[in-house]
């Protein structure tokens, strides 16, 4: 046990190793990035996504509407549009209108005047964000204009900055920076996989500390401390796919407004957007902004400044976890699934061992998740699944040598359910037993004796090879345990050693297709070998006395009682009644009204005084055809006419029946009893008087 107990432990320790060393390469993290993706489509819930955030998006259908009304409308736009937009919403009470592409360049469009008509109703909102956009690159840098940051710079403080060095950074025109309440940052970088799902909140340039547009648009309601990773990001919390955030087109807008100056009612008015942060970002493909989030494959990149926008405004943060917690973690459940693994023998057990614990790290992950932590998946999930593989090899290895010696020695002999319990329980390799209820199955090749006279030995052995494998593979299948066989009969029985419900139904149905298995091969058979084959079952349900017997060097394992002598005294009374299939009363009654069955006799065996009901076994009730349920009718009813000593219409109702071996022995009875009486002790049981 205490070398079981360390080799588990050692396993854990080395798989958590190596996959430390996996994740410190960076193997993992491809894999990690997309099970946080699906993490975040798991619990995705679009329905919590802020309301007050929309976005206003200049779109293939605004394209093309203005370039088709006028030629000098089309892209890019003089400054003037914009105008348009910023003072509608400005009508309407918009919180915040943000312009997520940059005006670095002067209008070439709408006159020299085209920028100042955009700043002065940029400054009379009062409410508009230009961004810039920051770069790691060295370029040159509007030196002139920098100075003119200072008013919309940080406090060294700012929360979620940025660890990256920026060189450059490409402004508004100076007009739009006098005129804007905000220029935040808006050049932000995917993962290597071109996802997005994080960003700084501030970023250092020169002796500035510049926003995010998340960051400036949170304005006074941005928190003062916000969880990031190690590249001082925070996580994006993306509530749902493209579009959960409301969006209009640019020109639904622009033609309320100009409505609005004729006098007309608007088409979307603007108090709709009362109070709303407006985003307003380009989704034509033409215009290069789209990108990936978790969710989406192709999203407008105001999208994604909306998505940490509300990130931020509502706290719902993800907090990464630390390095030393995800490496215990990854331990604790590494060492555990060493140790399972290394106590287990069963396979199926080892399967459900693999089962279990490649789902604990997903738990963990997923519940990590649920309470606002990026708690790293891979990494614990690749520790687990070295620790399981370590343990299985070292257990086939070390232990399993000693399991395939027995399976090889015993799988000739016993079957694979009772092979299984011997490796699981080594103290079942001794004498004694215990009672079950099982059900017991004999079977005999009628006049084998006559067939093995006329045979070559040799060819004997391969017939009766060829008939008892067809028959115990049956028998196997239906988790049956073979006894042993005697010459050309099959003893076996159900519910030893292991427990099989339904073992009267499932001993009755394995009966019925070996019937139908000899059937099929019987005309084969007899071709190879000139002999037809026909055999005889009997059926028994009751307690038994199972185990191994025999010996302190020899010993079988087997089952024995009146239950057993009895199933074999029916395999041999089915000749006296020229039946295939008899089962005691007991059987059929277990096995219930899915097997179709008829009274044979009341029979009282040589050495008992109790008398018990035998059936004939005809098959499965589902599959009767309508003739052979009259047939069992009509057969019913004549047996009720001869236990009740109506001799003359029981003979009548017998004889209807035809050539029926049960129908000609009960109109034998009538006649004799019509003719002579039955005995005058006469209960209606036959006493066999052979074995």
């Amino acid at each position: 046990m205490r070398k079981k107990i360390l080799r588990g432990i050692l396993v854990g320790l080395a798989a958590v190793a190596a996959a430390a060393a996996l994740d410190a390469l960076h193997a993992f993290r491809g894999l990690e990035w997309k099970s946080w993706d699906a993490r975040m489509r798991l619990f995705a819930d679009p329905a919590r996504h802020d309301p007050n955030i929309v976005l206003v998006l200049i779109d293939e259908y605004s394209l093309d509407l203005y370039r088709k009304q006028d030629a000098t409308l089309s892209w890019p736009w003089p400054r003037v549009v914009y105008s348009y937009l910023v003072r509608y919403l400005k009508a309407g009470g918009a919180a915040a209108c943000f312009f997520d592409f940059t005006l670095s360049d002067y209008s070439t469009r709408g006159g020299a005047d085209d920028d100042k008509v955009l700043a002065q109703a940029a400054a009379e909102a009062g409410n508009v964000f230009i961004p810039l956009a920051l770069s790691t690159d060295e370029k040159e840098s509007d030196e002139a204009a920098i100075p003119g940051l200072r008013r919309h710079a940080l406090r060294q403080d700012a929360p979620a900055r940025s660890r990256e060095t920026f060189r450059s950074v490409t402004l508004p025109i100076p007009v739009y920076m006098d005129a804007a309440r905000g220029i935040p940052n808006v050049r932000v970088l995917p993962d290597d996989d071109g996802i997005f799902r994080r960003l700084p909140l501030s970023y250092s340039f020169r002796d500035l500390v510049l926003p995010s547009a998340a960051l400036a648009l949170a304005g006074a309601a941005a928190p003062a401390s916000v969880p990031t990773d190690e590249a001082g990001n925070m996580i994006i919390r993306f509530w749902g796919p493209r579009d959960t955030y409301k969006s209009y087109t640019i020109a639904s807008l622009l033609n309320s407004w100009a409505q609005i100056q004729d006098g007309r009612t608007p088409q979307l008015p603007p108090s709709d957007f009362k109070g709303k942060t407006v985003l307003v970002g380009l989704s034509a493909v033409g215009l290069f902004d789209l990108k990936s989030s978790p969710l989406s494959a192709v999203i407008p990149g105001a999208e994604i400044q909306a998505a940490a926008l509300d990130t931020l405004l509502h706290e719902s943060y993800f907090r990464p976890a630390g390095r030393l917690a995800t490496f215990a973690l990854a331990l604790l459940f590494a060492v555990a699934a060493g140790l399972a693994v290394t106590h287990i023998r069963k396979s199926a057990l080892v399967a459900a061992a693999f089962v279990l614990f490649l789902i604990l790290p997903a738990g963990a992950a997923s519940a990590a998740f649920a309470g606002g932590v990026w708690l790293d998946f891979v990494f614990p999930e690749a520790g687990v699944l070295l620790s399981l593989i370590g343990a299985s090899v070292l257990n086939y290895s070390i232990e399993g040598r000693e399991r395939r010696f027995i399976k090889g020695v015993f799988s000739h002999y016993l079957s694979p359910a009772v092979i299984e319990r011997l490796i699981d329980d080594p103290k079942l390799v001794r004498l004694g037993g215990e009672q079950r209820e099982i059900t017991s199955f004999f079977s005999d090749v009628a006049g084998f004796t006559s067939i093995s006279e006329h045979l070559a030995p040799a060819d004997l052995v391969r017939l009766l090879n060829e008939y008892l494998s067809e028959m115990t593979d049956l028998i196997l299948d239906a988790g049956g345990t073979l006894d042993k066989y005697e010459g050309d009969a099959i003893v076996a029985f159900w519910n030893a050693p292991l427990d099989v419900p339904g073992h009267a139904l499932r001993a009755c149905r394995t009966a019925l297709a070996c019937g139908r298995r000899l059937a099929a091969i019987r005309a084969g058979l007899e071709a190879r070998y000139g002999h037809a084959l026909r055999m005889r079952i009997g059926l028994n349900t009751g307690p038994a006395v199972v185990g191994n017997m025999g010996s302190g060097r020899r010993f079988d394992y087997t089952a024995m009682g009146d239950t057993v002598n009895l199933a074999a005294r029916l395999e041999s009374a089915g000749k006296q009644y020229g039946v295939s299939l008899l089962a005691g009363e007991a059987t059929v009654a277990a096995a219930g009204e899915a097997i179709l069955a008829r009274e044979a006799d009341i029979i009282r065996v040589v050495g008992k005084a109790q008398p018990v009901r035998i059936f004939e076994l005809l098959g499965e009730r589902a599959e009767a055809a309508a003739a052979d349920l009259e047939r069992h009718r009509l057969y019913g009813e004549a047996l009720a006419l001869f236990r009740g000593r109506d001799w003359p219409n029981a003979r009548d109702a017998f004889e209807a029946l035809g050539a029926d071996p049960l129908a000609r022995i009960y109109a034998e009875r009538s006649r004799l009893f019509l003719e002579a009486g039955p005995p005058p002790d006469w209960d209606g049981v036959v006493d066999l008087k052979s074995k």
